[in-house]
């Protein structure tokens, strides 16, 4: 039902849009092909909305590409804390998901580091949707916790946030504690498999059908209003990194790369990740909102090769639960670090 709610909520919309890529910030380009930056008076309601946090940033170079890309992160709490989290957001999101559960976590004495992948947040923006891969954003978060000599870490990945920090905590292990997954897969590429597995998968293709559909001229504030119980005022924090369909292009994209055939890259990636995750012996909890239609495939997937994980209901929550529940999920993963499964 949600996607079909979604669906005539974001075609109603989206005529108003078409044509019409404009915005009254000054545009910030960078390089060529050129990288687009949201313009800072963009994020200037963010302390009204609970995101009070300094921006902090890394640099990251393209490969084959000279252009140096910002990447936003912030990175709150003693750098000598006992825990150290790593939030990882997934599409059309960014870190301002997360800002009703870090209080909990920096009360806890806990370090917290949420970084925005590229294309998203206060990060840069590639305008080309093809320079969007499972890789950049792989890397990215493998850069990140290089770059800040991230130790001892909880991983928490949401959505595509979630097979993004796998890959990256299957690449460097060393550096990671455990790992907290929230409405969030490992497709593997067999979507197609069996009539039962398309219509497991169901909610995504649809959202996919949406995303190609719609391309850069997705209404970001209808997603999220249709999808989340955020109030409208709420819902300016989404929308403040995209003032026009130029900046659009990581939503337009990142949907588009889970895998639907098992030689997708990131179905290849995937599997890979799967069978070191059989091998790995860290404490891992899988969580998944009462309201979730998306990523629900992954819950068997996680109990296979993560057999000996918590597993948790948020309540009263869609897909993106910290938004609707952000206190109780971050007690949730307050306790499970404290040994409560």
């Amino acid at each position: 039902m949600v996607p079909l709610i979604l669906l005539a909520a974001l075609l109603s919309t989206v005529g108003s849009s078409l044509g019409s890529p404009t915005s009254t910030s000054t545009l910030v380009v960078i390089g060529d092909p050129p990288v687009v930056r949201t313009p800072e008076e963009r994020f200037a309601i963010l302390p009204q909305l609970g995101y009070p946090w300094t921006p902090k940033y890394l640099h990251m170079t393209l490969h084959g590409n000279s252009q140096q890309i910002r990447v936003h992160y912030i990175d709150e709490g003693p750098r000598d804390a006992p825990e150290t989290l790593l939030l990882l957001h997934g599409t059309p999101a960014w870190s301002y998901l997360y800002r009703t559960t870090i209080p909990t976590f920096l009360a806890a004495g806990y370090r917290v580091v949420a970084i925005d992948h590229i294309g998203f947040g206060r990060s840069d923006k590639l305008t080309d949707q093809q320079a969007y891969t499972h890789e950049l954003h792989v890397a990215t978060v493998v850069n990140a916790v290089r770059d800040l000599d991230l130790r001892g870490v909880t991983l928490v990945g949401h959505d595509i946030g979630g097979p993004t920090g796998l890959s990256a905590l299957s690449r460097d292990s060393g550096r990671y504690r455990r790992v907290v997954l929230l409405n969030t897969w490992l497709p593997q590429g067999d979507m197609f498999s069996s009539l039962s597995s398309i219509k497991d998968h169901l909610a995504y293709l649809s959202f996919r059908g949406l995303t190609k559909l719609l391309g850069r001229n997705v209404p970001l504030e209808t997603v999220f209003s249709v999808a989340t119980q955020s109030t409208s005022q709420a819902l300016q924090g989404y929308v403040a990194p995209f003032p026009s369909s130029l900046y659009k292009a990581g939503p337009a994209s990142w949907p588009l790369l889970i895998p639907t055939t098992p030689s997708d890259p990131m179905g290849v990636e995937n599997r890979r990740v799967a069978a070191f995750l059989e091998g790995w012996d860290g404490p891992a909890l899988v969580a998944y909102s009462d309201r979730e239609v998306f990523t629900l495939p992954g819950r068997e997937v996680f109990r296979r090769v993560l057999p000996n994980a918590c597993s948790a209901t948020v309540h009263d929550a869609g897909h993106f639960l910290q938004e609707d529940q952000g206190p109780a999920v971050a007690r949730l993963i307050v306790q499970f670090i404290h040994g409560q499964c």
